[in-house]
């Protein structure tokens, strides 16, 4: 739909204004999605595999003009955490050294909160035991074995997974 309207606005507007319309409908279309995500969805492997799909067409049409697109990378990054087999995680979230603190994975790519705020969407993260929900035992154990508390067990600011949020951490980076 949006790629078919591609054309009538690219007509109707100056180069430069179609590339700021289309970043910020870029931007925007990412933090609706992302905020849905964390706000109302676990994920299972199967529904990951579709929201990859989906999110590579959003990606594909995003990128028809503006400039800053980068928040489609990391979703699609961290949407591998819902891809992943609980035993490599460790891997994807801190890189191939084992290190929290090393900058690598996506513990350096998205943020340490950001990735297992992410994580915790998984249909796996909790479970219920009786009448109790509970976090699995793999996410104990992850959790220890990376030393970092678990950030979904307080208050999650959504806003801290905006597009823009995600732009000006890489350029804090830069």
């Amino acid at each position: 739909c949006l790629r078919a309207q591609f054309v009538n606005i690219q007509a109707a507007l100056t180069p430069q204004s179609l590339s700021a319309f289309w970043t910020a409908l870029s931007m925007r279309l990412y933090d609706i999605l992302g905020t849905r995500l964390l706000q109302h969805y676990y994920v299972s492997m199967v529904g990951a595999v579709n929201l990859s799909r989906d999110v590579e067409a959003l990606r594909s049409v995003a990128m028809l003009a503006g400039t800053d697109h980068q928040h489609w990378d990391m979703l699609r990054e961290l949407l591998t955490l819902y891809m992943t087999p609980p035993n490599a995680l460790k891997t994807i979230l801190v890189g191939p050294e084992g290190d929290p603190n090393s900058g690598k994975g996506l513990f350096g790519q998205a943020g340490k909160v950001q990735a297992l705020v992410f994580m915790s969407r998984r249909v796996d993260y909790r479970v219920k035991v009786g009448n109790v929900i509970q976090k699995s035992a793999w996410v104990v154990e992850l959790l220890e074995d990376l030393g970092v508390p678990d950030p979904t067990d307080g208050n999650v600011n959504i806003a801290m997974y905006s597009a823009q949020s995600l732009r000006n951490r890489r350029l804090k980076l830069s």
